[in-house]
């Protein structure tokens, strides 16, 4: 009897001084959706648009979002300012600060034509440390 409240009480003491250490993970779902109009010669045209999905996923502090272009170079958007070959637009209605569920964000030229016509954007999306982020990584833009 001796032997087994010895390990209990290691098993005890362990779950108690450990708790908090071992974190879950948030997990970021997204999906993506060319837009409705055709991409031109010109410098500010919508390349697409990320939508935050609820599938079990947290909002998002925006200021943690990293989204990048793979055409014609590397082109990382802005989520602040207008710095940077494009930019992270969230609809004028939104909390500027957080992506939240079910919100649509469009990822912008910002005064380069990164595609001016047909083209297969590879692209990466990005968050906090250690954050699942779960989504497509290619968009046919026609």
């Amino acid at each position: 009897m001796g032997r087994y409240w010895f390990v209990l009480s290691i098993i005890l003491v362990f779950t108690f001084s450990t708790s908090g250490c071992f974190g879950t993970t948030d997990s970021y779902y997204y999906s993506v959706e060319d837009t409705d109009d055709p991409n031109t010669i010109e410098t500010s045209d919508i390349l697409f648009s990320l939508t935050l999905k609820d599938d079990g996923g947290v909002d998002m502090d925006i200021s943690d979002l990293v989204v990048i272009i793979k055409y014609s170079g590397t082109h990382t958007c802005s989520t602040s300012g207008t710095e940077g070959n494009c930019t992270v637009v969230q609809p004028a209605e939104s909390d500027d600060s957080i992506w939240e569920i079910g919100e649509t964000l469009n990822i912008i030229e910002n005064g380069v034509n990164i595609c001016s016509q047909h083209c297969i954007l590879a692209f990466s999306v990005d968050g906090p440390e250690d954050a699942k982020i779960v989504g497509p990584t290619i968009l046919n833009i026609t």
